[in-house]
């Protein structure tokens, strides 16, 4: 589903990749809308636990962010634009609470700057704030524009690129030192 698109993947095909009966099925799942909202309840108690994982072992605060920000690169990848779109279609309710969501991953993004500054890993200035949101809304308009860019772009460069512009952007002198040892332990072009 999350590759396909809510649309062309029916209950009976769940049921049978399940190995359950589709009545098994809507007894666990009253209807496709729960199953989104269960899944995508799933999927961001992963995203979640991952996040912390990654802020309790990092040495600092752009570390951390380095961190989810790989994270959050595998996720992009593993959802398709369909999946998207057919939320915004389907399922307005579920993709206003996907957006409170990513609100929620912007303060923290905030957050996480804001302590970076304190640690010196991150320039000190009081436009963070603008900053993050400005990275948020760039990440998610680049899946649904990547025939904007040149032919052969993948979505990764895209990707890559805009974090790492941002990135390096709000870094100290130290913080991009860090940078650059993360992407080439990464393997990410700079």
């Amino acid at each position: 589903m999350l590759r396909l698109g809510i649309s062309s993947v029916t209950m009976d095909t769940i049921a049978s990749q399940c190995g359950i009966s589709k009545r098994t099925l809507y007894e666990l799942f009253s209807d496709k809308r729960t199953l989104v909202r269960i899944i995508l309840q799933h999927l961001y108690m992963q995203r979640n636990l991952k996040f912390s994982r990654a802020i309790k072992k990092s040495a600092n605060r752009l570390e951390a962010i380095l961190n989810i920000y790989f994270i959050t690169r595998e996720y992009v990848m593993n959802v398709s634009e369909v999946f998207v779109s057919d939320i915004e279609r389907l399922y307005p309710e579920i993709q206003s609470e996907c957006a409170t969501r990513e609100h929620k991953y912007v303060l923290e993004l905030i957050r996480l700057i804001e302590e970076g500054q304190e640690e010196g890993v991150f320039r000190a200035t009081d436009k963070v704030g603008i900053a993050a949101i400005l990275f948020s809304l760039q990440m998610r308009q680049v899946k649904p524009n990547i025939s904007q860019f040149p032919q052969g772009t993948s979505v990764f460069e895209v990707l890559d690129t805009s974090f790492i512009n941002f990135v390096r952007g709000i870094a100290s002198p130290a913080g991009l030192e860090i940078i650059d040892k993360a992407l080439a332990e990464h393997n990410i072009e700079q």
